[in-house]
Formats: structure tokens, sequence, C-alpha cells
């Protein structure tokens, strides 16, 4: 069965559009594994046009889920248990009520919102630090929460959790640890949701399996590259691929 599909993939794509794929993917894995954001939509970004919107989220819940499992053991000690379990808790239910409603919402209204809320979360972001706030721990219940509801029907909300993570004080290895352990079990969520529909089909389960194993040595590249980044050329970093994230999602918006 693995081969007739192996074969079919092999028969729609063609090996230019493959060999593309796999080097974007290395890619964006690469900044995913350097800054713990953005890799999931440039992902989304560069297989949507082969596979169409309304696929990019249950074929990415499961590729992330190996980048995300990969990267999360590539930084395990760095790992902060109690900001992990003060987002995760709020957002596990929240991301199956969104998973389920994922189908019934048109993909042009997600990736429009998600825009702009994206956008919304760089000025977020550093009104908080030059102000020095300092995040709650209700503060992260509830960013888990909206985290939640928007990841169980979308690829990318990570970015709403930088401002409240980093004005909790976690360094950038730890936040890199931590988000990897959240989006980990997001997308374990996410499959177990998409996995009783028609979403995820044999062949769509199979494409997000080999994308998720090309995305391990990019894994590897970015925590080479994380450990030569300040603080402040970490924060740069996330700022420009926050940019990049939400004009994707307006382009996602624009072809569905």
């Amino acid at each position: 069965m693995i081969e007739s599909l192996l074969t079919g993939l092999v028969t729609d794509l063609g090996w230019p559009l493959i060999a593309a794929l796999v080097l974007a993917v290395i890619v964006t894995s690469a900044i995913h594994g350097a800054t713990g954001v953005a890799g999931g939509f440039l992902m989304a970004a560069a297989i949507a046009p082969i596979i169409g919107v309304k696929a990019v989220v249950p074929v990415m819940s499961v590729a992330l889920l190996i980048s995300h499992g990969s990267r999360a053991l590539l930084n395990l000690r760095d790992f902060d248990r109690s900001v992990f379990l003060a987002i995760a808790l709020p957002a596990v239910p929240c991301i199956v009520a969104g998973a389920i409603l994922y189908g019934r919402l048109p993909a042009a209204a997600i990736g429009v919102l998600l825009g702009c809320i994206i956008l919304a979360s760089i000025p977020l972001r550093h009104w908080a630090r030059a102000r020095a706030i300092k995040t709650s721990r209700p503060a992260l219940h509830a960013a888990g929460a909206v985290y939640g509801g928007l990841s169980g029907a979308s690829v990318g909300p990570g970015m709403l959790l930088v401002p409240f993570m980093l004005g909790y004080g976690l360094t950038k290895e730890a936040f890199v640890a931590t988000l990897a352990a959240i989006a980990l079990t997001t997308n374990i969520t996410r499959v177990s949701v998409f996995g009783g529909t028609d979403l995820l089909d044999a062949q769509f389960l199979l494409l997000g399996v080999l994308v998720g194993l090309v995305t391990i040595p990019g894994n590897w590249i970015g925590r080479a590259i994380l450990r030569r980044l300040t603080n402040e050329g970490h924060s740069g970093f996330i700022d420009a691929l926050t940019v990049i994230g939400a004009l994707n999602f307006f382009w996602l918006a624009s072809r569905a």
C-alpha cells in the first residue's frame, strides 16, 4: 500500500517539484529550529499551491508532529515545564473545538483573521518589552486558550504566544524548547481529530510524514544557528518572520 501511495505522489507531483519541496522544507525547518516560530506557516506557503489551502492544516499537522518532536528532543535540557503546563492545559480542549469547526470555516476568512492577529503581535510584544511588563500565570492561561482555539483551525498561531512567553522571562533557548513542546501537543491533538475525517486521507498522511522527516536535518541546522544568535538578534529575526507570516496568510486567503 505504501509503495502504491509513493508511486501516486511521484506521478502527481513529479521529481522536480518533489526536489523543490524538499529544499523548501529544509530551509523553513532550519528557520523554525532557530526561532521557535515561523517554520509552520512558511512550510504551509510552500505546499499550499500543491495540495490546496483546505488540506494544508491536516498535512502540516502530521509534518509538524515530527518536526516539533525532533526539535523538542534537541532542546529538552532548556524545557520549562511550568510555562508548558500553564499554556497547554487550557489550550488542548480549545484545539479540539477549533479542529472540529475547521471543516466549516472558509479558508479565506481564516487567512485574513490570522494575518491581522499576527501583525498585531509585533507592536504588542515591543510595547510589553519597553514597559518591562511581566506576564503572569493567568495571562499564560488566557493566551493558551486563545492560541488553542486558533490552532485547531490553522497553522501559525504560535506567534500569538511570543509576547506572553518572552514576557514571562524565558531565555531564547527556553522559549524555543518550550514552544516546541507546546506545538508538539497541539499537533498530536489536531491529528487525533483530523484522523477521523476525510480531510486526512492516506496520501495526505504519507505526504505529511515525508515532509516531517525532511524537517529533522533542518531542525539540527536551526539549532546550530540558535546558539549563535544574541537575544536581540533573535527578537529582530522573529519580527521579520512575523511580517512574512502575516503576508503569507493574506496570500493564502487570496487563493482560497
